[in-house]
């Protein structure tokens, strides 16, 4: 009868977190014939489950998650549910040779390639952005807010004359006279503030993780 093993259980068979085997269950590649039972209790059978992958996962995704050498090994360390509470793992062999240097450096690659690809995500959300790019757009936004105001003086320094009955000419120059002030003051407080903006401002990027392994 095929062993059949806990999510648990089979993620540690293959090398990967027990998330990404949840994962693999979602999107169907493990496929419902390798599942014994249902809900949170169900469980897998380990062979159908390891077919499935070599099916459903190419080549790339196998070295970049570090799961090759263990579908491709088979079976021999499943270990029955009951009996595993308390046993311990056996210390992994050391991998050596040309077949193992190469593996390690594609499953660097795959990371390095999942690091720029969520950062270049991240950037395309605007989660990142160069600090001289927002320093400029500060700028651009609080000159544009002052050009609006600047532009309408005329019509409120006419709106104030009319209701008041004072010269519209005298009005708009005390105004303009008064803007002039309160435009300075919101030029230093701006470029105090874009002085003040941090080079570097930490954020948490989550990037697809490629497990570490054992590969023969």
């Amino acid at each position: 009868m095929e062993a059949s093993v806990t999510k648990g259980e089979f993620a540690a068979l293959i090398g990967v977190s027990p998330g990404r085997v949840s994962q693999y269950l979602t999107e169907g590649k493990i496929t419902q014939a390798a599942l014994v039972g249902s809900g949170r209790n169900a469980k897998i059978r380990v062979e159908q489950a390891k077919e499935d992958l070599r099916l459903t996962l190419d080549v790339s995704q196998r070295l970049g998650n570090g799961i090759d050498t263990q579908i491709d090994a088979g079976s021999q360390s499943v270990i029955d549910a009951g009996n595993a509470a308390g046993a311990g793992a056996p210390p992994p062999l050391q991998q050596s040779g040309i077949d193992y240097e190469i593996k390690q450096q594609k499953l660097e690659a795959a990371r390095r390639a999942n690091r720029n690809a969520a950062i270049s995500e991240a950037r395309d959300r605007g989660q990142l952005i160069d600090t001289d790019t927002a320093r400029a757009e500060m700028s651009r936004v609080a000159s544009a807010m002052m050009d609006v105001f600047d532009g309408g003086l005329t019509d409120m320094a006419t709106a104030i004359a009319a209701e008041f009955q004072l010269p519209q000419r005298d009005v708009k120059h005390i105004m303009r006279r008064e803007f002039r002030k309160l435009r300075e003051t919101a030029a230093k407080q701006m470029k105090t503030k874009a002085i003040s903006l941090p080079e570097y401002s930490e954020v948490v990027i989550e990037a697809e993780d490629a497990d570490q392994v054992e590969l023969a």
